[in-house]
C-alpha cells in the first residue's frame, strides 16, 4: 500500500456495520473508521453516494431503528470528511449498461452504481465487506490490503 493518500469509496455495508453493534463486521468497521479518523491509514478523500445513503437509511431503519438511521445520515451529511457523490444522467446510463452486462452475477444496482462512480472519480479502493466489488475490479479495504496495527 502506498504512503500517499488515495481516495476511498465507502459502501453501505461499511457504514451499516459501523452503526449496528450486532453486525458481524462491527468491530472491523469501527477499527477502520477509527484508523481513517486518526489518519493511520492513507485514504483521503473519502467518498460515498446518494444511492449508498438511500440504501443505508432503509437498511438501518429496518434492521436497527429509525432514530439510528436518522442519526447516521445526519452524521455523514454534516461531516466534512465525506464527499457525497450525485448520480447524474451519464453515470446512471453507464450503471444500467453495466448492470445489464453482468447478467450472470447477483450484484445489486447500488453496488454497480458505486463501482461506476469509483471509476468516474478514479477511485481504486472501496471500504466494503461485499466480495462483489472485487468482481467489479475494486480493491476492498480491509479484505484486500494489509492494515497497520
Amino acid at each position: 500500500m502506498s504512503d500517499q493518500p488515495q481516495p476511498l469509496f465507502i459502501d453501505t455495508g461499511a457504514f451499516f456495520a459501523w452503526v449496528n453493534t450486532r453486525a458481524g463486521q462491527h468491530e472491523t468497521a469501527q477499527s477502520v473508521f477509527d484508523a481513517l479518523r486518526r489518519e493511520a491509514i492513507p485514504y483521503q478523500p473519502l467518498f460515498t453516494s446518494r444511492y449508498v445513503l438511500l440504501e443505508l437509511a432503509t437498511l438501518t431503519s429496518r434492521k436497527v431503528d429509525h432514530d439510528t438511521a436518522v442519526d447516521v445520515l445526519q452524521t455523514i451529511r454534516r461531516s466534512e470528511s465525506f464527499n457525497i457523490l450525485p448520480v447524474g444522467t451519464g453515470v446512471f446510463a453507464a450503471v444500467c449498461d453495466e448492470f445489464e452486462r453482468y447478467d450472470d452475477q447477483q450484484i445489486s444496482f447500488v453496488d454497480h452504481t458505486s463501482a461506476v462512480l469509483a471509476r468516474e472519480y478514479e477511485i481504486d479502493h472501496i471500504f466494503a465487506f461485499d466480495s462483489d466489488f472485487a468482481t467489479l475490479g475494486l480493491t476492498r479495504v480491509p479484505a484486500d490490503i494489509h492494515l497497520p496495527e
